[in-house]
């Protein structure tokens, strides 16, 4: 891992992770291009083939997860673990209920535009699997989907082998989820997206997922909608004082087990503090269960900043917008960071008490998205509509003004489209 010097090297340091976040995408869209048209040439038949390829298949499964199968599932998990599935939701139900748009009356003498919101009609809750299983990324999915009113929620999850993890399971079972497929990756994505074969089109897409996944949501925008751009996960922990070195490698950890794509650094004002942390990081790492997809994360795309002035380091934390971002120490510098897709803040306050039990929604912008997009809400399952009115008074009093608007932009027939109405 690079430890940069912040008042020296900024420009360097931030062209690095601007060039890293593209390196990534070097031979993605290529390889999600061809998922893309294998199934678009032969349907079902290359979900099943990509399945075999990749989870592992050893027959051809059916795409559909059965009732039987989810309850069969759920019922492997003792009642101690269900009671905790329990409490998750109930905390992202908690959280998310008070969310979303409300409704409101604009009005003018002779106008008048009303505006409420509306749920689109059916979604699908992308739930990653591969390195690991993620009940609570189904909950965060499910949960405002659910609020929002969406009438049909579909669930798409890689299986090894075509078994549904019984915990995945679970979490269907206790959110009343039926519609649930066993397949991931981009070819889940194209599938929901252009309705292919038994699968239904859907009219968002939601969850965070690999590299693949995040760039098939990308292309599919505009078919579909899409939460945002989800990818692999990031972490920054900002220190304004050497804070406990141990944590600090747990919690870098905790995000480098995701995935080996996965970006984590620290920035800190000492750089005693740094290198305490770099042996916390050496000595920790050994017992680790997901050693080796953490040391490929931390060899691939971390960092360690030394800063002297906290404004330089607010700066660039800004530009790089990560996913997630721990403060700990000065806590009135949150007021000045704006973009990453959630602070943590204080001592006591990790990414993975977020990831599982606050009840704020995990599924966040990755890749600087956050500097224009927030994480997963009710709102993002809700569409706004717009109902307006004029009477004659107000299209006799501003008619003529649009009609010449309409002059100015040469279209002749939307000035005509206006006129005749005067005479009505």
């Amino acid at each position: 891992m690079k430890v940069w010097d912040l008042d020296r090297e900024f420009d360097g340091f931030i062209a690095s992770i601007i060039e890293g976040r593209e390196k990534k995408k070097q031979n993605i869209g290529t390889a999600v291009e061809t998922v893309k048209n294998e199934i678009m040439a032969k349907g079902e038949r290359a979900l099943v083939e990509f399945s075999r390829k990749w989870d592992g298949w050893s027959k051809a499964y059916p795409l559909k997860v059965t009732e039987e199968e989810l309850k069969e599932g759920a019922a492997k998990i003792k009642k101690k673990d269900m009671d905790i599935l329990r409490g998750m939701i109930r905390n992202v139900v908690s959280y998310h209920k008070s969310q979303g748009g409300r409704a409101r009356t604009y009005q003018r003498k002779g106008l008048v535009v009303k505006e409420t919101f509306v749920p689109v009609e059916s979604a699908l809750v992308y739930v990653p699997g591969g390195k690991a299983a993620y009940p609570s990324s189904l909950v965060m999915g499910v949960v405002p989907a659910q609020i929002a009113g969406v009438k049909r929620i579909f669930v798409a999850t890689p299986t090894t082998d075509g078994a549904l993890n019984p915990y995945v399971a679970a979490a269907c079972v206790l959110l009343n989820v039926e519609d649930v497929y066993r397949i991931g990756g981009a070819q889940a994505v194209y599938a929901f997206a252009y309705g292919i074969g038994s699968i239904p089109k859907v009219d968002m897409i939601v969850g965070p997922g690999n590299a693949y996944v995040d760039e098939a949501k990308r292309d599919v925008y505009g078919v579909a909608g899409i939460d945002m751009l989800a990818g692999p996960t990031e972490l920054i922990v900002l220190c304004t004082y050497a804070f406990s070195p141990d944590v600090v490698a747990w919690d870098m950890f905790s995000q480098g087990e995701h995935d080996e794509m996965a970006t984590v650094g620290l920035f800190s004002p000492s750089r005693e503090h740094i290198y305490d942390v770099m042996k916390s990081i050496e000595r920790l790492i050994v017992t680790n269960e997901r050693k080796d997809v953490i040391e490929r994360a931390l060899s691939a795309n971390s960092f360690l900043v030394h800063y002297k002035d906290i404004d330089r380091a607010v700066d660039a934390i800004n530009r790089i917008a990560p996913e997630h971002m721990e403060l700990i120490g000065d806590e009135t510098i949150a007021e000045k960071i704006l973009y990453p897709g959630i602070i943590y803040v204080g001592p006591h306050t990790p990414v993975a008490m977020g990831d599982y039990y606050i009840g704020t929604n995990h599924v966040l912008p990755t890749g600087g998205a956050g500097r224009f997009t927030a994480g997963l809400s009710v709102d993002r399952f809700t569409k706004r509509k717009v109902l307006v009115t004029i009477d004659k008074q107000f299209l006799n009093k501003y008619g003529d003004k649009a009609v010449k608007l309409a002059r100015i932009e040469g279209l002749f027939a939307h000035g005509e489209s206006i006129k005749v109405r005067k005479g009505l």
